[in-house]
């Protein structure tokens, strides 16, 4: 019942690519995608705070030349003073108009709030985290100016905040040595306004605060800085969800697929488990189809009933079985008939009948109708013998307790008898009938004595005296014993033992009488004559020994009974020899078997386990 093999198609090409491969794929994909949006997104981060960090040195940049213009209209239009931190002061109020701008301080080096617009101006000093960040810039540093976010907790929650610290940068004036030194061009300018009448204080102040190394602190709105990068964060995160659904669908799509070839690899194991189960089957079985053609039959039906299973499949049972199996299956008539048994006896083999058991039974779709009928067969041949040896052993056994209970009230009888008859003798003449008589008389309590003991021997059970013994020595020596009586029958006897066989763990004497009983069995069916062979051989689990002459014969009727007692076709035998051999046998764990046709042969073989 094995289902032809078919060609690969893409589909199935499709089956046996891995899963993991698409896992693999999904995962390399992933990697790339988390690496590319994780370098985009780093790369935009350091856009965005390139570009806060310039507005915020443009801003510085206005601021100084926003103070230096109006300081140079004020000392070309006005003779009145105007200080030039007011100066600072207004375009730094201008600065904070910009948008984004949240602050712009100038602070002396303690942190002291020298100048200030926007939001927190009017603290005097800068807060914890801005002096932690302003400390970062020195003045040795080739950048002369630091930037970057800076977190500050205000009534329990996070602020994040982007700064740019920078060195204030004065114009240069003259009068101030270092400055004229370090930008000769600027000194001659501002030489030009020396006659101011308030050149001079104007000088001072600007040298006071220049040696106050003031720093510019600018606070730009950080929301914006978040929101470009909330924007691409999100962007990210859809292109993610994007390609993540993307490959769920890929996942449900190939596992269907894998789901689809997991459900042909199971239909398959199903059915290979089916086949071999079937095969495995102890019993026949015979199934035919809807249209009552078979379609399975296993090895256990093939070997009962010795027929080629392949030659059966596809053909009608009335064609291809026997009768009575055939009329088993009821074919599309299967009303009230949905299940049959019975026993029946065929004989494959000649003189070797066999007892089935069949049982057959329809089967029937969830419609109700026909899908095919099964015949169930099942071999009985061994149950059959079991049963009769199990009744020939019970009435051996109330055999054995009656023979044991006469013998017991009959021997006392008999010695009280052979007494009587000794002394009858002897109290008669020498000779005379009555001496004669008397001699009778003992000689047939002796043979009642000696049935009465062959009986019991039968009737109790064995006591072995065990011992390991070579099979072939017990052989050799028994045939010398009926040497001489087989030539006085023209019997010729034929050893084929073989060499090297284990040696038995067997009573030595009670094995020997076996094999005397089977021998002088054997020479009183050939009074004509005849070749007598007695073969040993290994076989598994033991010793076999066969005894086969070509005399007389058993008839079929009396092959079962030869082992019961007191049975013979002998005028002259009890009838014990053949019984008592089998149950020494059996003692020895062993089992003896009888093959005979009539006219032709008979041959006894007992098996001896190792």
């Amino acid at each position: 019942m094995t289902l032809p093999a078919k060609s690969p198609t893409r589909s199935n090409l499709l089956f046996n690519f891995s899963p993991w491969m698409l896992a693999v794929a999904c995962t390399l994909l992933l990697s790339l995608l988390a690496l590319f949006s994780v370098s985009n997104y780093q790369r935009e981060k350091e856009l965005m705070a390139d570009a806060m960090v310039q507005k915020g040195l443009t801003l510085l940049r206005f601021i100084n030349s926003s103070a230096r213009e109006s300081m140079r209209d004020t000392l070309r239009s006005s003779e009145t003073f105007i200080r030039w931190e007011d100066q600072v002061k207004a375009a730094m109020e201008q600065a904070v108009e910009q948008p984004g701008v949240e602050s712009v301080h100038l602070i002396d080096q303690e942190g002291v709030i020298v100048l200030g617009a926007g939001v927190n101006s009017s603290n005097s000093t800068i807060d914890m985290a801005t002096s932690t960040f302003v400390k970062s810039l020195k003045r040795e540093s080739l950048r002369p100016y630091i930037a970057g976010s800076i977190e500050d907790k205000q009534g329990g929650k996070i602020i994040q905040r982007f700064q740019i610290v920078a060195w204030q940068l004065p114009p240069d004036i003259s009068g101030h040595r270092d400055l004229m030194e370090r930008n000769p061009g600027r000194g001659q300018m501002m030489r030009r306004f020396a006659n101011h009448p308030q050149f001079a204080a104007l000088q001072e102040e600007m040298k006071r605060m220049i040696d106050k190394h003031l720093i510019y602190v600018v606070q730009l709105d950080f929301e914006q800085f978040n929101s470009f990068l909330r924007r691409q964060f999100l962007q990210i995160i859809i292109l993610s969800i994007v390609t993540l659904l993307v490959g769920i669908g890929g996942a449900l799509s190939f596992m269907t697929l894998r789901g689809l070839k997991g459900s042909q690899q199971s239909l398959g194991a199903m059915r290979a488990f089916t086949d071999i189960l079937i095969s495995a089957l102890p019993i026949g079985l015979i199934a035919t189809d809807d249209q009552g053609v078979i379609q399975v039959c296993n090895a256990e039906a093939g070997e009962v009933l010795c027929i080629d299973r392949g030659r059966i499949q596809g053909k009608i049972p009335e064609v291809c079985l026997p009768q009575g199996l055939a009329k088993m299956f009821s074919g599309n008539d299967h009303a009230g008939n949905d299940e049959r048994q019975k026993e029946i006896i065929f004989e494959f083999h000649p003189g070797k009948p066999m007892t089935l058991q069949l049982a057959s039974m329809v089967v029937l779709d969830n419609d109700g109708r026909l899908a095919g009928e099964v015949l169930l067969i099942r071999d009985l041949t061994a149950v059959k013998l079991l049963e009769k040896e199990l009744q020939r052993s019970e009435r051996l056994a109330a055999l054995g307790k009656m023979a044991a209970g006469v013998a017991h009230e009959l021997r006392n009888p008999l010695s009280s008898i052979k007494g009587l008859a000794v002394l009858l003798k002897s109290q008669l003449s020498v000779f005379g009938s009555g001496v004669e008589t008397a001699d009778v008389l003992v000689k047939e309590v002796e043979r009642l004595n000696r049935s009465i003991g062959e009986l019991l021997d039968y009737a109790k059970p064995g006591q072995l005296m065990r011992e390991m013994t070579a099979i072939s020595e017990i052989i050799k020596k028994t045939v010398s014993l009926v040497q001489i009586d087989a030539e006085s029958h023209k019997i010729s006897i034929v050893l084929g033992l073989a060499e090297d066989l284990p040696l038995v763990f067997i009573d030595r004497d009670k094995l020997n009488q076996v094999v005397l009983n089977l021998l002088l069995n054997a020479i009183q069916a050939m009074p004509s004559g005849g070749i007598l062979r007695i073969c040993t051989e290994r076989v598994r689990g033991g010793i076999a020994v066969s005894i086969r002459d070509n005399g007389l014969g058993i008839s079929p009727e009396n092959l079962s009974r030869v082992f019961d007692p007191y049975f013979t076709t002998k005028s002259n035998g009890a009838g014990l020899g053949l019984a008592l051999s089998a149950k020494i046998v059996e003692e020895h764990g062993g089992a003896l078997e009888i093959f005979s046709t009539p006219n032709e042969y008979t041959e006894i073989r007992f098996m001896l386990p190792i």
